[in-house]
């Protein structure tokens, strides 16, 4: 059963827009206006969209990275930090979700009120619930298609108030923005107008392309969202005395050019927003359901026919309907807007972790800087505590037990989460809270052992391997040497290896004291994959010569079968790295050695600002179109940067390899039994470099 069902208008934009249109904006801006000035208000808007912006263009960069699947920013924080923290934040995340279905309702309840003072508030609120109830669990797309009529409402509202003419008193002065108790307070009061940006983000499970619908919906929405905000500040400052601004928060009614439109723009727009929480809330409790592990949430996993989760909205619209029957809204509203906060700010440090530990899963096609994902963070964290420091510190808290108990169920449930990372990142010294983590291919990043038998030889490799490496890698260069050299032999070891550590690269020298070079590296390689940051590829550098190779394969076979990637160097002819800034790499579809191939390609093309040229042999003629579409669907699995040349090569492996197109080097994958002669020939033959690399169960390119 599909549910890719909803484009980015309909599932993203249109939600979004629409929850951050309301009630603040039809009876709060005016308040805010005469409060503070038209430049107090203007300062406002800016600084509470630079929260919404940072964490809109967060969200753009992360959901171009992962499969988003389920639950929105329960996802996105599950799959960069862990089930644990998933779990902790979006409880209190659902549940605000689905509280806030009541807020929207009695903001509606209060403008059809206002219009009809002899209605029954509770029965006026009662009937609205019903109905909300009944839409969405009939259907999301219903709900949503509803949208577009309250938009035309909306849009219709908006013309009548730019339309008018009425004025109520004469425009305050223009004065700068005092940051004092008033401003803040003003702040306090507009800030929620921004927290529905990410309507559609929740959405995510059930777009049609998630990847560009939530970062086109969202930003447009936000984009439009702060234009109208701001005309509609100029326009109150224009048309109203500060006093009367402050006195009469439904002055908007009064003054626009008609009043039933505005009436139905803020019935329509807290309406539509009770219905998008109704949609979207019961998401978030379904993802949590399948992702979370915690079993009291199994009940809700539940799908009908149609798609719609409906034992999670049936639970939603009974916490909606005991929020409107305890009338608590007031007490709560600070808490839940504290809880939305949370959430905004863990979404940008998802980012700006997995920004900074360098982890070659992270390829965002969207691409932004720390800078916003830091100050998306740190604006959460000060809005919170302008808000209510009270609240805050009990949000902050509820979420730390939650998680505290998370971590002591000790779920099992699959979590690609980039904590042994950032572990790993920041101290050596946290080795033991990092080691007692899972380790996941979406966290890899090269870390290479090498032996060293020939130091002038690894010399000369020294620049491919520190391209393989840099940035954010480690390397390991071991030894084995007699008892009378071994110190002679570290130092012009550690000698080689500067060039590493001045660029800040992790850097190891070992030098093992062995009669034998097979049985001295095998203790080494089996000793180095028992500490807490192990090697997970292994790199030999082959001679020109092939007396030892016996002894090589050995030695490459117990890497193999220490669970080592293995990456086997063969230096060409001519050795200038980059200088063509070009990388073959050779694929043989069906290969089960893609993955560090690929993963190693890339980290030449970033290194050498080179570009990637993907390379496969066929028979015949007749099998070239449908080789040219494995290839093409491959890198854009694979997330390979645009500009990838796909070539196609008919012919038989050994004459090809003369007609290879030039490049620095060429990468194969290598077979089980690596034949050491066959790599030296394919070498000779391409005049290049070459690596030859074999999988382990620990890289992953679509991670």
């Amino acid at each position: 059963m599909s549910t890719k069902r909803f484009s980015t208008l309909e599932g993203v934009f249109i939600p979004s827009l629409l929850s951050i249109f309301g009630v603040i904006m039809y009876l709060r801006l005016g308040w805010v206006v005469g409060q503070v000035g038209l430049f107090g208000a203007i300062a406002i808007i800016l600084l509470s969209n630079v929260i919404s912006l940072s964490t809109g263009l967060s969200v753009s960069s992360i959901v171009t990275n992962i499969r988003i699947g389920h639950g929105g920013a329960y996802s996105i924080i599950t799959k960069s930090l862990g089930v644990e923290a998933g779990g902790a934040i979006g409880l209190p995340l659902y549940f605000a979700q689905a509280i806030s279905v009541a807020f929207y309702i009695v903001g509606f309840t209060e403008s059809w009120i206002y219009t009809f003072p002899q209605h029954d508030f509770l029965m006026v609120s009662l009937i609205v619930w019903f109905g909300v109830l009944f839409v969405s669990y009939l259907s999301a797309r219903l709900a949503f298609r509803l949208q577009y009529g309250v938009l035309v409402i909306v849009a219709i509202s908006l013309f009548s108030i730019f339309l008018s003419t009425s004025t109520a008193g004469n425009p305050g002065a223009l004065h700068f923005p005092k940051f004092s108790g008033d401003f803040f307070k003003a702040f306090a009061v507009f800030f929620p107008a921004v927290t529905g940006f990410m309507a559609g983000l929740s959405m995510s499970g059930e777009l049609n392309d998630p990847r560009k619908g939530i970062p086109n919906g969202t930003l447009w929405a936000i984009f439009v969202s702060i234009a109208i905000y701001l005309a509609l500040t100029i326009w109150f400052w224009s048309h109203a005395s500060s006093e009367a601004l402050t006195s009469n928060t439904a002055l908007i009614i009064d003054l626009g050019r008609w009043r039933i439109p505005i009436i139905a723009g803020i019935m329509g727009a807290t309406l539509s927003s009770a219905l998008n929480m109704c949609v979207t809330a019961p998401r978030t409790l379904f993802a949590l359901s399948q992702k979370s592990g915690i079993s009291i949430l199994k009940p809700f996993i539940y799908r009908n026919k149609g798609g719609e989760p409906t034992t999670a909205i049936l639970l939603t619209s009974f916490v909606a309907l005991i929020t409107i029957l305890a009338g608590t809204l007031n007490q709560v509203a600070s808490l839940l807007t504290m809880f939305f906060l949370i959430t905004y700010g863990l979404i940008n440090l998802s980012v700006l972790i997995e920004q900074s530990i360098g982890i070659a899963s992270f390829r965002p096609s969207f691409r932004v800087s720390k800078l916003i994902s830091f100050i998306g963070a740190l604006g959460c964290v000060i809005v919170m505590f302008l808000i209510n420091s009270l609240f805050s510190l009990i949000a902050i808290g509820t979420i730390v037990i939650l998680y505290l108990w998370l971590i002591q169920k000790e779920t099992k449930k699959y979590s690609p989460d980039v904590r042994s990372g950032l572990l790993i990142f920041l101290a050596e010294q946290m080795a033991k809270t990092a080691s007692r983590l899972p380790y996941y291919p979406k966290i890899w990043k090269p870390n290479v052992v090498v032996l060293v038998e020939d130091i002038e030889n690894f010399f000369f490799a020294v620049p491919l391997i520190h391209s393989i490496i840099y940035p954010s890698g480690r390397l390991t260069a071991f030894q084995i040497s007699d008892k009378e050299n071994k110190r002679k032999d570290r130092q012009k070891l550690c000698e080689v290896l500067e060039p590493f550590k001045e660029d800040g690269i992790l850097t190891e020298a070992l030098v093992a004291e062995s009669a034998d070079v097979v049985s001295g590296a095998i203790t080494v390689l089996q000793t180095v994959k028992d500490t807490h940051f192990p090697p997970n590829t292994f790199l030999y550098l082959l001679s020109n010569d092939s007396p030892g190779d016996e002894k090589a394969f050995q030695i490459i076979k117990q890497a193999c079968l220490e669970n080592f990637g293995v990456i086997i160097l063969k230096e060409g002819i001519e050795v200038e790295y980059g200088e063509d800034r070009a990388i073959n790499l050779w694929i043989r579809k069906g290969s089960p050695n893609i993955d560090l191939s690929i993963l190693t390609t890339l980290q030449l093309q970033k290194n050498w600002d080179g570009f990637i040229r993907i390379l496969q042999i066929v028979d015949s003629k007749e099998a070239e179109d449908d080789s040219i579409a494995y290839l093409v669907r491959l890198a854009e699995l694979m997330r390979l940067p645009e500009g990838v040349d796909v070539q196609v090569l008919v012919g038989q492996f050994p004459s090809i390899l003369e007609q290879a197109p030039v490049a620095d080097i060429n990468i194969f994958g290598m077979a089980e039994n690596p034949d050491l002669g066959l790599i030296r020939k394919v070498s000779d033959a391409i005049k290049t470099p070459v690596l030859f690399l074999r999988d382990s169960s620990q890289e992953s390119a679509t991670a």
